[in-house]
């Protein structure tokens, strides 16, 4: 095992099929938002002879691709794996797959157990300034993981009054929010106002008998 294995234990990796090379601090960014990284550069590898997508022992490496993970802060500044992931080529289907960890989801360079963290400081009710700060993230980023990775319970009954409003959400979009009218509690909170939406919602998700026991609904009307 690499000498460098007990770090990665320590920013929660455990993933034995990563090997670190070799740690360094080095500047990146441009401007404003250029500052100083603490850089792992590891490899991830392990022997794959068949291909996933076709089933034949056809896979042969090709090379290595190179995905820059933010992962949880080891010293006082951001950390990043310089993660360098084996590739190979199917010479039956002539495909190519990469290596795959529980570290990040393919295509994506945020580390799993960073969503994680952030998800649990939002459980905790901080403000999402204060948890960019923490992390290390932008404002917008912060809140964009909370956005996709939150998940909200539908109330298991309509209640008998209900609100219906719109408002203005991220990028401009306009988002629809359902309420009840008399606790004012949340009952569905959905990414766009269009009818179709709406009305697919309360379908999937609420009984014709339960959709018939509200009485009443109670909206703003633009002009």
């Amino acid at each position: 095992m690499s000498q460098y294995d007990p770090t990665l234990s320590v920013l929660g990796i455990p993933d034995h099929n990563i090997k670190v090379a070799f740690v360094r601090h080095e500047y990146r960014g441009n401007g404003v938002r250029r500052r100083q990284y603490h850089v792992i550069d590891a490899e991830l590898t392990y022997r794959l002879t068949r291909c996933p997508l076709c089933g034949f022992e056809a896979l042969h490496p090709n090379g290595f691709y190179t995905a820059h993970v933010r992962v949880l802060n080891g010293v006082e500044m951001p950390t990043v794996i310089d993660l360098h992931k084996q590739r190979w080529r199917c010479h039956n289907c002539y495909h190519t797959v990469s290596a795959k960890t529980p570290l990040v989801q393919p295509n994506h360079t945020i580390a799993a157990h960073m969503t994680e963290r952030i998800m649990k400081l939002a459980h905790e009710r901080l403000p999402v300034k204060t948890i960019a700060r923490i992390i290390g993230f932008s404002v917008s980023s912060v809140q964009r993981i909370i956005d996709q990775n939150l998940k909200l319970r539908p109330a298991r009954r309509l209640p008998s009054r209900l609100c219906f409003d719109e408002f203005r959400s991220t990028h401009g979009m306009m988002s629809f929010i359902c309420l009840d009218a008399d606790s004012h509690r949340l009952i569905a909170l959905l990414g766009d106002r269009f009818n179709r939406t709406i009305k697919n919602f309360f379908i999937a998700h609420y009984s014709l008998a339960d959709r018939t026991r509200a009485q009443t609904v109670t909206m703003d009307m633009n002009a």
